[in-house]
């Protein structure tokens, strides 16, 4: 869940050296987070991915295709490079 005020839009596309996005299987959520306060690390479930979903659902503020993340990931460094 998003922590209370915090930005989507930050949470989602911050480039800071300190925020990474992981993708985990629901069956290893538990163990993942227990890794994380273990160490000492923030996570935060912004979203989910359902095994046959073609979307990324973030928590009812939006859905996006993988289709359309896909595409959109290639095409950034040839739309800055060439």
């Amino acid at each position: 869940m998003l922590p209370e005020g915090a930005d989507p839009f930050v949470l989602l596309f911050s480039e800071s050296a300190g925020r990474v996005l992981v993708a985990v299987p629901r069956t290893e959520e538990s163990r993942f987070r227990g890794m994380c306060e273990a160490r000492g690390l923030p996570a935060v479930r912004i979203g989910v991915v359902d095994q046959g979903s073609d979307a990324v659902e973030v928590q009812g503020l939006f859905a996006v295709s993988l289709a359309e993340l896909r595409a959109t990931s290639e095409a950034v460094l040839p739309r800055y490079f060439g």
